[in-house]
C-alpha cells in the first residue's frame, strides 16, 4: 500500500474552474485484455417492491441450535437487559452468557456441524471505517477533507447507489456487515433484533468461524453497532462502545478515533486482524441541525477527517515497522442525508428515496486496488464478501454482493490526471443518480413511516426509564415492551407487504431491550465542573 499523507498537508485546489462536462469519461485501467467501461448508464436493477403477505421468512443459513439470547429455548435477555447498569447487571449478563454457551441443546435440535477452519494469510490486516449518514458530495465540496482525498488518491472510489433499499442506519449497516440487503435480513428500523444475526451471520461471525486466530475488533459510538458485533454464534473478540461524551458527538468521535489508533498500534505482527471503526457524529449532527447542508454537519465531517488522518498515520507507521505486512482500508457509509430536512425536522434527514439519501460511497485502498481509480459498480453489500475474500474465506453463495476485486473490470480513470479531476469525475457520477420508479418510491416511503412507529415507542420508553429513579426503570420498560409488541406485530405484517421477506412477524423474544456489549467508559467530567 502506498504511503498516505496526513491531513496536515495542504489540500490542492479543486480544479473547479476548468471542470468540463466530460470529466468522468474514463481512461481505461491498465489491465491485460480487459478494457474498463465508462460510468454505468444508471443504477443497478431494483429489487422487487411488493411481496405476498404469506411469503415465509428467509430460510436460516447458519442458525445456532439455540437462539443467541436464550437458555433452554427461553429468552433471558429480559433479565439482563432490564437491569440498570451496575456490577450486578454485569454479573448477571456474564452468567447468562456463560449458561447459554454451555447449556445442553434443546430436545430434537440438530447438532451443529463444526465450521471448517480456513488457513488465512497471517500478514492480512483489514480496517473497515464506517462513517454514518455521510454524503460523498459533502466530502468533495470541502478541500479540508484531505484524509478522505488521500485514500481516494491511493485507492479506488465508488459513487454508488442504494436506491430501492431502506435509507435507515440499522438496515444499512446490517447489509454492510452481513452481505445481504436489509429486506432479506428482515431489518426495517433501528431496533436491534439479535435473532437476525443467528440467521444471517456477520462478517465477525464468519471470520471467527473460519479462523479463531483472526483478531476481530469493533470500536464505535452507536450501541447498535456494538450489538451487531456481539451478536451471532462467534462475536468479535474486542468490542468497544462509547456513549455520548460531554453531550458532544465530536468529542465522542474523537474518543473512537483515539481508541482506534491505539488498536492499530497494538496490532500484533504475524497475526491476521480485522478492525471496524464506526463514527456516528456526522449523521447525528445532521439530525440535530437539520440536514447535510448545515455548517455543523461540515464541521462534524472535518472532525472525522482529522480522526481518519490520525488512523492512517498509525497504519503507515505500523507498516513501516513491519515490512511485508500491509493493510487494506475500506471506508463506507450506510446512507446519505438531504441538505435541508423537510419542515426543519432532523428526524426526516434520511429514510426516503431522494438521490442525496440513496447515493453512498465505498473507498477501497490496498494492494488489490488501483490508485486514483473509480468504480461505480461497487455496492455496500460487497463489503463483507470483500473482507472474507481478503482473508481467503470463500464468500457465501447467498450473498447479494461480491468481492470488490471481482468488479475490477469496471475500474476507470478520469480523463485528466490529478486530485481535482478525480473529484470532478466523482461529482459527475453522483449527478447521474435519480429517484426510483414511482411504485418503489411510494412503497419504501410507506415502509419507513410504518417501521418508525415501533422505533419511536422503543425510544420513548428507553429515554423515560433513564430519567426516573432506579426502582421505576424495570416497570416502565415492561410497560414499554408490551406496547412495543402490540404495535410492532401488525407493523411487521405491513412491512412484509412492502418487500421485506426476512422479518419475523411474531418476535422470538418479547423483551426488545438488549444489553450493549463492550467497554462503556464513564464520560469525563468537563474541566469547568471540577472544583479548584
Amino acid at each position: 500500500m502506498s504511503q498516505r499523507s496526513s491531513a496536515a498537508v495542504s489540500a490542492p485546489a479543486v480544479e473547479g474552474a476548468d471542470r468540463v462536462v466530460d470529466s468522468a469519461v474514463a481512461e481505461p485501467a491498465a489491465r491485460p485484455a480487459a478494457a474498463a467501461p465508462t460510468v454505468p448508464a444508471g443504477p443497478p436493477a431494483l429489487p422487487p417492491t411488493v411481496t405476498a403477505a404469506l411469503v415465509s421468512p428467509a430460510t436460516p443459513i447458519a442458525a445456532a441450535a439455540l437462539p443467541a439470547q436464550s437458555l433452554g429455548g427461553v429468552s433471558t435477555d429480559w433479565l439482563a437487559g432490564g437491569l440498570p447498569a451496575s456490577p450486578a447487571a454485569d454479573f448477571v449478563s456474564g452468567a447468562l452468557l456463560l449458561a447459554r454457551r454451555t447449556a445442553p441443546r434443546a430436545a430434537g435440535a440438530a447438532a451443529a456441524q463444526p465450521a471448517a477452519v480456513t488457513l488465512v494469510d497471517p500478514n492480512q490486516h483489514v480496517l473497515l471505517i464506517g462513517v454514518d449518514g455521510t454524503n460523498l458530495s459533502a466530502i468533495l465540496a470541502d478541500p479540508y477533507n484531505q484524509a478522505f482525498f488521500d485514500l481516494m488518491n491511493s485507492g479506488t472510489t465508488a459513487a454508488a447507489t442504494m436506491v430501492g433499499h431502506t435509507t435507515i442506519s440499522d438496515p444499512g449497516w446490517t447489509g454492510i456487515l452481513t452481505g445481504v440487503w436489509s429486506e432479506t435480513a428482515g431489518v426495517s428500523n433501528n431496533v436491534f433484533t439479535p435473532w437476525t444475526y443467528d440467521t444471517w451471520p456477520t462478517v465477525f461471525n464468519q471470520l471467527e468461524a473460519a479462523d479463531p486466530d483472526i483478531a476481530t475488533t469493533s470500536i464505535g459510538n452507536w450501541e447498535v453497532i456494538a450489538q451487531i458485533a456481539g451478536a451471532g454464534s462467534a462475536p468479535a473478540d474486542t468490542i468497544v462502545f462509547y456513549p455520548k461524551i460531554n453531550d458532544s458527538w465530536l468529542e465522542t468521535d474523537d474518543a473512537v478515533g483515539a481508541r482506534s489508533v491505539e488498536a492499530i498500534q497494538n496490532t500484533v505482527a504475524g497475526v491476521p486482524s480485522f478492525q471496524m471503526t464506526y463514527f456516528v457524529g456526522v449523521d447525528d449532527t445532521g439530525h440535530d441541525t437539520g440536514g447535510s447542508g448545515t455548517p455543523e454537519y461540515a464541521e462534524a465531517l472535518r472532525n472525522v477527517n482529522d480522526n481518519i488522518a490520525d488512523m492512517m498515520s498509525a497504519v503507515d507507521a505500523w507498516e513501516t515497522a513491519n515490512p511485508g505486512e500491509e493493510w487494506t482500508v475500506i471506508v463506507v457509509t450506510d446512507h446519505g442525508q438531504v441538505p435541508e430536512a423537510p419542515l426543519g425536522l432532523g428526524l426526516l434527514a434520511h429514510g426516503f428515496q431522494s438521490p442525496p439519501e440513496t447515493t453512498v460511497f465505498v473507498i477501497a485502498d490496498g494492494p488489490d486496488f488501483l490508485d486514483g481509480a473509480i468504480n461505480n459498480t461497487y455496492s455496500q453489500v460487497d463489503v463483507t464478501p470483500t473482507v472474507l475474500s481478503l482473508f481467503g474465506v470463500a464468500p457465501e453463495p447467498y450473498f447479494a454482493g461480491v468481492p470488490l476485486m471481482d468488479r475490477s473490470d469496471s475500474d476507470y480513470f478520469p480523463a485528466l490526471p490529478g486530485q481535482g479531476a478525480l473529484q470532478n469525475a466523482l461529482s459527475d457520477a453522483i449527478d447521474m443518480y435519480g429517484y426510483p420508479d414511482i411504485l418503489t418510491d411510494i412503497t419504501l416511503t410507506l415502509r419507513t413511516i410504518v417501521a418508525t412507529v415501533p422505533y419511536f415507542i422503543y425510544t420513548v420508553f428507553t429515554d423515560l426509564s433513564a430519567a426516573v429513579p432506579e426502582f421505576l426503570q424495570l416497570p416502565i420498560l415492561a410497560i414499554g415492551a408490551v406496547i412495543y409488541n402490540l404495535v410492532n406485530i401488525p407493523v411487521q405484517l405491513l412491512v412484509r407487504l412492502t418487500g421485506v421477506s426476512g422479518n419475523e412477524i411474531l418476535p422470538p423474544q418479547w423483551w426488545p431491550y438488549n444489553p450493549v456489549p463492550g467497554t462503556q467508559p464513564v464520560a469525563p467530567v468537563p474541566a469547568a465542573a471540577i472544583a479548584v
